[in-house]
């Protein structure tokens, strides 16, 4: 259902992360349009646990390093239950210095 044309609209199979912005601010979609975490009385009790560890790994990463996509990496999703890079995500990582992690 995560790329479904009815649902999503023609541009269903790619990645936009715009697709949850109205006005600049995140709004979510029903769990039944996204079932990932399925919805309803049935809803994942895992689902916000989930979420909030991945949002904790993701901004400590940021936070402690730059991320940047290897040069000339082909950047292209495959489609499966679960949706991932069909080479894999090729990054560097540099190690921030310490004045930029000192909070301002």
């Amino acid at each position: 259902m995560g790329r479904m044309e009815r649902i999503w609209g023609k541009d269903c199979r790619e990645y936009k992360p715009e697709r949850w912005l109205r006005d600049g601010h995140y709004t979510s979609e029903s769990a039944y349009k996204f079932t990932a975490f399925n919805g309803g009385p049935r809803l994942c009790l895992g689902k916000d646990f989930a979420y909030y560890q991945m949002k904790v790994v993701a901004a400590s990463i940021i936070y402690r390093y730059r991320v940047k996509v290897v040069e000339n990496h082909v950047v292209k999703p495959k489609f499966a239950v679960t949706m991932y890079m069909k080479y894999g995500l090729k990054v560097t990582l540099s190690k921030r210095d310490d004045t930029e992690l000192a909070p301002a």
